[in-house]
């Protein structure tokens, strides 16, 4: 266990000598930061491309419909039925016999081109349900495979998907085909962005971790703004040109098959060291640091690592270091045989660990907390202004202070759970509701994660995103509750939100720490966590780099 942790901090102390903020790392996180443009369209689209089309009963022009008769005294004209008075004052109740008529054209949304209204009203919901159970599905299911093939495949393979589902979305020819594109578009979204949250985390040092959610907010939130701005654009015209438009966005996804680079960490814990240290050339070579420098910090580790278990004392191997060649290692490791790995995870080991257990069960709740009052606000948000595009683009601009004030708690707290207790205020207005789980939203998607070890860090983060979904499959609903009952859904959303502080006690610090590797190091911070002390492991990692 000793041993995992020390490799588990001189990865930390590589990548402090590649240098922050390097050429390497920014191009990285650009083309990892991208990927929430797509994301945040697709989960968000229905809320224009499925709005509300003013209707009413188309009026009747002939006696057929037996409204228009000699006893009849007066015709009313509904959203969903005609009510017709007789000349004894009798009223009679109808569903509209002749269709509906619309405000706009009908292809201007899906509810009306499919006639998604009356006694069809919540099918629009179920729509975006069927694609909330589509991102569970992806969440599990992509994210486990990341942790056994790569980051980089599955976050190539799930952004090709993005673009060729949403692309088929915009030309179903019916509403079944619609409904079930969506599932294979959520789940091929939701595992193109955990994929790529989890690759740009472990591309970053411990102290440098707090970027990735200031820039995952802010982009976020510019997503969002983004979104409303075309939908604004666009809204005298078909809902399928917004589709095809948001959905295009996703193209660049063939750019990252040849300048995405694979995660270090994972090529490590995998026992794919020279993959590993060709990557690390590249990055030095790109931030124009010493490629012997950063090579020597981390062969000097693995030799030591891959050794010990033969005997060998790393005195006596120390001039096999490469000090003036960096190619000197590389025939050193095939030449010692095969390379240990990491212990192999699967997701019967969130069940067989006490403490994973747990850490499991309330981030899932966590998640489910979150998910349900970040979208179910979201899509009421289109209530906060007469006009849907203003109060949408409100509700999205608030989330973009989020990121430096997420950060500033993070910092002054010394930790990310604490930030938990902001979701109180969305039962005080919405907009700071929305600023406030915006926070905490940011901050989830760095600190689950950082719990768990390298080879069940995506799954754990899949697991935990499938348990938010729950809670998506509700917040549609929001939108129809409110319109019956305007005080339900803050009233949910206060209620889980009170709840959620308190059982977030129970999860460790994770704040300035290194990502464990193993299953041991994360129970060693939850049980020890004095032995793995921020200030220790950042001491340790200068040290490690002074010596070599």
């Amino acid at each position: 266990m000793d041993e995992d942790k020390e490799a588990s901090q001189v990865l930390d102390a590589v990548l402090i000598t590649l240098g922050w903020p390097g050429r390497f790392q920014i191009l990285q996180l650009l083309m990892l930061f991208l990927c929430l443009f797509p994301a945040a369209f697709n989960m968000m689209a229905i809320v224009f491309i499925g709005k509300m089309n003013e209707h009413k009963c188309k009026e009747a022009i002939n006696d057929t419909s037996h409204i228009i008769s000699p006893d009849v005294t007066n015709v009313t004209y509904g959203t969903c039925s005609v009510t017709s008075v007789n000349f004894t004052g009798e009223k009679t109740e109808t569903p509209c016999p002749d269709g509906l008529v619309f405000a706009d054209p009908r292809d201007h949304s899906v509810v009306s081109e499919w006639g998604l209204v009356c006694e069809k009203e919540a099918l629009t919901d179920v729509s975006q349900t069927v694609m909330t159970v589509g991102m569970m599905v992806g969440a599990v299911v992509f994210t486990s495979l990341a942790d056994r093939y790569g980051r980089k495949p599955l976050h190539i393979v799930n952004g090709l998907g993005v673009l060729l589902t949403g692309l088929a979305t915009a030309f179903a020819p019916s509403f079944v085909v619609f409904i079930s594109l969506r599932f294979f578009l959520g789940a091929f979204e939701q595992g193109f962005d955990l994929t790529g949250v989890i690759l740009g985390m472990e591309i970053l040092p411990a102290r440098c971790r707090y970027i990735h959610m200031v820039f995952y907010n802010i982009l976020w939130g510019c997503a969002m703004v983004l979104l409303g701005l075309l939908s604004f654009l666009m809204r005298h015209l078909p809902w399928r040109y917004l589709q095809l438009i948001i959905s295009g966005f996703s193209a660049y996804t063939f750019l990252l098959i040849c300048f995405l680079e694979e995660s270090v960490r994972w090529l490590v814990a995998n026992g794919r060291v020279e993959h590993a240290e060709r990557i690390l050339k590249k990055a030095a070579a790109q931030n124009k640091v010493s490629q012997v420098d950063v090579l020597n910090v981390f062969r000097t580790k693995v030799l030591r690592q891959h050794t010990s278990d033969e005997g060998h004392d790393l005195k006596n191997g120390a001039s096999e270091v490469p000090g003036e060649n960096p190619n000197s290692l590389l025939g050193s490791h095939s030449a010692s045989g095969d390379k240990e790995d990491l212990p192999k995870y699967g997701i019967t080991d969130f069940f067989r660990h006490k403490h994973v257990f747990i850490c499991t069960v309330i981030n899932g709740f966590a998640w489910f907390v979150n998910v349900l009052t970040y979208y179910g606000l979201s899509m009421t948000s289109v209530n906060l202004a007469d006009d849907m595009y203003l109060g949408f683009t409100l509700s999205a601009l608030v989330e973009l202070p989020t990121a430096p004030v997420a950060f500033y708690l993070v910092e002054r707290c010394n930790g990310d759970r604490d930030t938990r207790a902001s979701t109180i205020a969305v039962v005080v207005l919405s907009l700071v509701g929305k600023f406030a789980i915006t926070a905490s939203f940011g901050t989830l998607f760095m600190y689950t994660p950082e719990q768990f070890p390298t080879n069940l860090r995506n799954a754990s983060l899949g697991v935990a995103s499938m348990a938010g979904r729950v809670g998506g499959t509700v917040a549609p609903y929001s939108r129809t509750l409110i319109r019956h009952f305007p005080w339900a859904p803050g009233t949910i959303f206060g209620v889980c939100c009170l709840l959620l502080p308190v059982c977030m006690r129970m999860l460790p610090e994770t704040c300035g720490r290194e990502l464990p590797q193993t299953i041991e190091d994360m129970e060693l911070y939850i049980t020890a966590p004095d032995k793995v002390s921020p200030r220790s492991q950042n001491e340790k990692q200068k040290s490690e780099i002074t010596s070599v």
